[in-house]
């Protein structure tokens, strides 16, 4: 099981910087043992395999995406 303390501060950095988001989509394995995350190679298998599965090695243009989201209400009062 890898440890929480490491997988918490990769995902602070993860959140950080969108170039390490673009390395986690290209090659989630290496980026997780290079942020400290020890994986058996069991592990390693099932992390390639949902990676192959969603598709995400064809979208490393997502770490690039930044959304924001502005929502505006407006409250009138009718008499």
């Amino acid at each position: 099981m890898p440890d929480n303390k490491s997988l918490k501060a990769l995902e602070t950095d993860l959140n950080k910087s969108a170039d390490l988001r673009g390395a986690f989509l290209k090659d989630p394995v290496k980026t997780l043992k290079d942020g400290g995350v020890e994986l058996s190679a069991d592990q390693a298998a099932q992390v390639k395999a949902q990676f192959a599965e969603m598709g995400l090695k064809k979208m490393p243009e997502l770490a690039k995406i930044s959304i924001k989201i502005r929502i505006k209400i407006g409250i009138g009062i009718a008499k």
